[in-house]
């Protein structure tokens, strides 16, 4: 009796509880579990209590077990399976359906770009309503009693003599802009993130060119986690590359970022007039509030900064620090929007747009001068320079700790 109860232990032991297969060791179940698809969602112990019963119940009956193969159509050999998990479907074909009835964020659409001298060349943006996109974010149900819609200020002390800057809300910005509001209308700051991503390598070096946007009025603690589905990609800017036949250095790179300008001018186009003039939002817990949704912060690597913000490749996008002088210490003349596009109009009396001589005019001034219509001109309510972020792998982790590195060696012997 005792023999034939500690070979039943063992049995039940050295069986895969999703399928029922029996190993003969302790290695070969784990090694199963972590091999099959279809058993290494089951980690022993945690889903037991669901399994138990049966197992209990089937041996009793019998201490002989059969592998059995799990059936995507149809598994109902665990008793109240079901009910136990708290599952509405009943089959993978059910579980599908259900996610391909939920609702979008925003539906998608698409618009195709040429060029005036090169109408034979088109370049496909895909976006989604970055107006419906906002409604989405601000009426998850989910995150209903985290969403902030007012400035806050806080204090490290009652002296209140040393303030602290954590979250969007607690900026100076942020209240500075509320002034500007009408009495009762709530901001919403926007967060647009772009990087174009190689997919793949193979089957023709495939890339992709997302747009991504979340909301200053989300703690940052959920817009980082991808399970809580804080952000939302609302576009896919084109990455079909522009024929150079023909065409010089200046006036294929000049091609290549209005290219870009027009593209985003799309997607972000909305916030123009939502912006100035507001838009009712329905909030996760019910409540329609008037939100003022504006161009808050843009994050990009340096390339795109440059890119984004119309400055020559090698300047500060922030300010017009020349690039001699970037390691030089003292606070520069900080860039903004209106000089950005005062740079522009003047250099006109230069040259006509996109000349040499225009451009020329601009880069003395560290401006690009390949884009005339850049897509934050209509943007009164934002700066562009004062939206990018820091590129912190780039120029922290990547630019300042190598030289730190780089003196710390230098100043210590190899005994140190």
């Amino acid at each position: 009796m005792y023999k034939q109860k500690r070979t039943l232990d063992e049995l039940l032991g050295q069986t895969c509880e999703a399928c029922d297969q029996w190993f003969e060791t302790m290695q070969g179940l784990m090694a199963h579990q972590s091999m099959s698809r279809k058993c290494s969602w089951y980690k022993r112990g945690k889903l037991k209590a669901v399994f138990k019963p049966d197992l209990e119940k089937q041996a009793s009956s019998s201490s002989e077990r059969t592998a059995i193969q799990l059936d995507d159509e149809e598994d109902t050999r665990v008793e109240d399976f079901r009910e136990k998990l708290g599952l509405s479907y009943h089959n993978m074909r059910a579980l599908l359906q259900k996610v391909d009835s939920m609702p979008e964020r925003a539906k998608w659409k698409e618009e195709w770009l040429t060029f005036k001298d090169r109408p034979g060349e088109r370049h496909l943006v895909q976006f989604r309503d970055v107006i419906e996109a906002i409604r989405a974010l601000l009426g998850n149900p989910a995150h209903a009693d985290r969403i902030v819609y007012r400035p806050s200020k806080l204090f490290s002390s009652s002296a209140r003599d040393n303030r602290i800057y954590t979250e969007m809300w607690t900026g100076k910005w942020w209240h500075a802009l509320q002034s500007l509001l009408p009495e009762g209308s709530a901001l919403a700051p926007v967060i647009i993130s772009t990087d174009k991503t190689q997919l793949t390598q193979f089957s023709g070096n495939r890339s992709a060119y997302p747009v991504y946007m979340t909301l200053g009025n989300i703690p940052k603690d959920l817009r980082r986690k991808p399970s809580e589905h804080a952000c939302v990609l609302i576009g896919y800017l084109s990455v079909d590359k522009i024929n150079s036949t023909g065409l010089t250095e200046r006036k294929h790179r000049a091609l290549v970022q209005q290219l870009f300008h027009k593209s985003v001018k799309i997607i972000l186009e909305p916030l123009i007039e939502a912006g100035k003039n507001g838009i009712d939002v329905t909030g996760g817990d019910g409540k329609v509030r008037r939100v003022h949704p504006v161009l808050t912060a843009y994050v990009a690597d340096y390339p795109e900064q440059c890119l984004v913000t119309c400055s020559k490749y090698g300047t500060c996008p922030i300010c017009q620090c020349p690039e001699s002088s970037l390691g030089e210490e003292g606070a520069q003349t900080p860039r903004r929007r209106v000089w950005t596009l005062d740079v522009l109009k003047l250099s006109r009396s230069k040259g006509a747009k996109g000349s040499s001589a225009f451009i020329n005019a601009c880069q003395n001034l560290n401006v690009s001068g390949y884009v005339i219509d850049p897509f934050w001109k209509e943007h009164t309510l934002a700066d562009i320079h004062l939206c990018i972020t820091p590129d912190v792998l780039h120029q922290l982790y990547q630019g300042v700790f190598k030289h730190v590195l780089e003196w710390c060696s230098e100043a210590m012997d190899e005994k140190e």
